[in-house]
């Protein structure tokens, strides 16, 4: 058994593990996360192989976070699986060390994991940020089309205009409309001549019922809120997905029907220095004595926030998942 950084060749087997533990029913991982398995990114893709064969894997992508004045570094974790015939010898868990070791290596002060499990747990991965679940009534008119590869120019200027938001340039916005996967499920992103919104259909956590959800967003808010509502007139029931830094959209759709959510994953500070190294700009126009948490969980929820935190925090933002899921 040996660790190792995935080599470009090998990435249709890593995507063939991949796709017999996540893909069972048809589908292809490599068409769904083609960042994440691209020839550039295999380097980050960790891997254990025995017996000539790569049979657990840990998926890292490497992003960098806008949170207002601030950009800090995270590592995305995905597409963490183990073949079937090697589970039980504490791969995964192994994996999850070395990631995490070759991410703060990589500049990375922050990881967030697209699950919720033992493994993540123990490694101290948390619920963290605060997000909000609202319904949405459709009662509006905007002119809005399914984006295509002519909207790229919008796309990205109204991405630009989010404060809190995973940075993504024009390979990386052009591969997202290409794949049209959010959160992942199944995507259809709307434009108008002033935002867009990504839409997908199923059921999320917390709720029985299938619904449409609003999981990424762009532009001024009035304009998303505008387009929001006028897509809903179609799509029903829609549920809007937000961020704390979503001020003007929490205040347009808040109503007793709205939810604190959780992450659709879990989060870790990987280096709490780093981190408010990284944050430093932001940090210096507030009037927060931020104190350091030796527990890096405790850190996480104390600095993110929490469903899981009582204590007061600090409720810095994150961004949510949306295009950006792997």
């Amino acid at each position: 058994m040996k660790i190792l950084k995935l080599p470009q060749k090998r990435i249709p087997e890593a995507i063939d593990l991949a796709n017999r533990v996540f893909r069972k029913g048809g589908g292809d991982m490599g068409r769904d996360y083609p960042a994440l398995f691209s020839s550039e990114n295999a380097q980050n893709i960790l891997c254990i192989e025995e017996d000539g064969k790569i049979v657990s894997i840990f998926g890292l992508l490497f992003k960098d976070v806008q949170i207002f004045s601030a950009r800090i570094k995270a590592s995305l974790a995905g597409s963490v699986c183990t073949d079937e015939r090697y589970r039980g010898r504490g791969y995964s868990t192994l994996l999850m060390k070395e990631a995490g070791d070759y991410s703060v290596k990589k500049g990375a002060s922050l990881m967030m994991i697209s699950g919720d499990n033992s493994i993540y747990r123990k490694f101290g991965s948390v619920d963290a940020g605060v997000y909000y679940a609202h319904f949405v009534d459709g009662n509006n008119s905007v002119e809005y089309h399914e984006a295509t590869i002519d909207d790229l120019d919008n796309l990205m200027i109204f991405h630009a205009k989010n404060p809190v938001r995973f940075v993504r340039d024009r390979k990386t916005f052009k591969m997202m409309l290409e794949t049209s996967k959010a959160d992942n499920m199944p995507a259809k992103i709307f434009v108008s001549n002033k935002a867009y919104i990504v839409v997908t259909e199923g059921i999320v956590e917390k709720d029985n019922e299938n619904r449409y959800h609003c999981v990424d967003h762009g532009g001024c808010q009035i304009d998303v809120a505008n387009l929001v509502k006028s897509v809903a007139s179609k799509m029903k029931p829609m549920v809007i997905h937000t961020t704390s830094a979503d001020c003007t959209l929490n205040e347009i759709f808040m109503s007793e029907k709205s939810v604190r959510r959780r992450f659709i994953g879990t989060v870790k500070i990987l280096d709490s220095a780093l981190l408010l190294n990284q944050l430093r700009p932001y940090l210096e126009e507030l009037p927060y004595d931020v104190k350091i948490i030796d527990d890096l969980s405790e850190m996480t929820k104390y600095v993110f926030g929490s469903t899981e935190y009582e204590s007061k925090s600090l409720e810095i933002p994150l961004p949510d998942y949306g295009l950006d899921y792997v």
